[in-house]
């Protein structure tokens, strides 16, 4: 059973000295309070109460208003790096204070995932590394990692340099789980030294197949830079007070409606069952959350435009029955389109889980006890772990 959290909290955070000065970049404070305390509330409303924080730069800032963490319902540990030696090289400096087995986390990002789904992602797996990974569009600021269908991480794209055809990918989340074996090797032949976890210990764990990529959801908040920083202070405390509630993802065309080939428009035939199925869950509290391919879009049989008002009149006519659409997501682009625009491969277009994990930034779903329902078992059997997806069977 995984029980230490372990927080890198010794950088500089030189890119944040503008907006914070004198202080580390975990303690920068969000409507009073520092960053590093909501994280901890996070981890702990997830059931963890065991940390050790790996300090640096103004250590004792850290240390004397923590203290021993009791103050907030946790344990906590420290160990002071006198140089800086990176994000191994923090791990390795702390090697005689870890578990067996441990989670790191950045201590200037806060990932709202659901602990309890990597935990069982780690119990089912026999998972040696991994890293925790969100979904981005954002192709400029970030390097992407590239995954196979087991979830083993196979590539780092350099950031700026994903093809050109790709409009999406996977970025480090910020948040690790190791077990001490995995490393023992690299602790032997880099302890003491400035060495990164990204750029010296994770291509030899991607080379011997031992490096996981999990993809999960939820709100992603970096303050590295003074534009996040200052969008985090409302946005954390927000994130706090909202309650996870379930979602019913559901498919548009062949399950909400009858499917002949790239349909738009307003002569659309209902389908009963579907209808059934989204008043229960509704019953049930479950957010409902329309998901749809739209390849006809990039295959220019009707226009982005023609697709956004047909979902648009689908909802309208869906809420004078009785059913709410709390909201819907749609991918435009297929690989084989002939529109230029849209000839794109994304992780929106299911069975990829771009706009599942979407909905889980904007809402805060609780992911495991949700359900996918859709009418292609190729695409609606979202790849993304913790979500069941069920078919519905037309014959």
């Amino acid at each position: 059973m995984i029980s230490q959290i372990v927080i890198l909290t010794g950088g500089l955070g030189t890119r944040l000295r503008s907006a914070v000065k004198d202080i580390p970049k975990p303690m920068a404070p969000i409507c009073g309070k520092p960053f590093l305390e909501y994280l901890v509330s996070l981890l702990k409303e997830n059931g963890f109460k065991r940390f050790l924080f790996l300090t640096g730069y103004k250590s004792e800032v850290i240390k004397n208003y923590f203290h021993n963490g009791k103050k907030f319902g946790v344990k906590i540990d420290y160990v002071r790096e006198e140089k800086l030696l990176g994000t191994a090289g923090a791990i390795f400096n702390a090697w005689e204070k870890l578990d067996d087995e441990f989670i790191l986390i950045n201590g200037d990002t806060f990932f709202d995932i659901q602990y309890e789904i990597l935990l069982d992602f780690l119990y089912f797996r026999n998972v040696e590394s991994l890293i925790v990974l969100k979904y981005s569009n954002n192709v400029s600021r970030y390097g992407f990692v590239e995954i196979n269908d087991d979830y083993k991480v196979v590539k780092f794209i350099e950031k700026g340099k994903l093809p050109e055809n790709y409009i999406d990918g996977y970025i480090n989340g910020g948040i690790y789980y190791f077990r001490k074996k995995a490393l023992k090797k690299y602790y032997n032949d880099y302890k003491g030294k400035n060495v990164s976890l990204e750029n010296a210990i994770f291509p030899f764990l991607v080379k011997d197949r031992k490096l996981y990529g999990l993809p999960m959801g939820g709100e992603f908040v970096d303050i590295g830079i003074p534009k996040d920083y200052r969008n985090a202070q409302k946005l954390i405390p927000e994130i706090l007070r909202e309650e996870r509630k379930p979602a019913l993802f559901i498919d548009r065309d062949g399950t909400i409606i009858e499917d002949d080939g790239y349909i738009y428009g307003t002569n659309l035939v209902f389908k009963k069952e579907a209808i059934e199925l989204m008043k229960k869950a509704e019953n049930e509290g479950k957010l409902i959350i329309i998901v749809t391919n739209q390849a006809g879009v990039a295959k220019g049989k009707f226009t982005e435009k023609d697709s956004i008002m047909t979902t648009e009149y689908i909802i309208e006519y869906l809420n004078k029955l009785g059913v709410k659409i709390n909201a819907y997501y749609y991918c435009p682009y297929h690989p084989e389109g002939i529109i230029n625009e849209y000839r794109k491969i994304s992780l929106l277009r299911k069975p990829n889980p771009g706009m599942i994990l979407k909905a889980t930034e904007d809402f805060r779903i609780d992911l495991k006890n949700s359900i996918m329902i859709g009418d292609n078992a190729k695409v609606d059997k979202i790849k993304l772990f913790g979500l069941k997806s069920y078919i519905i069977n037309n014959s």
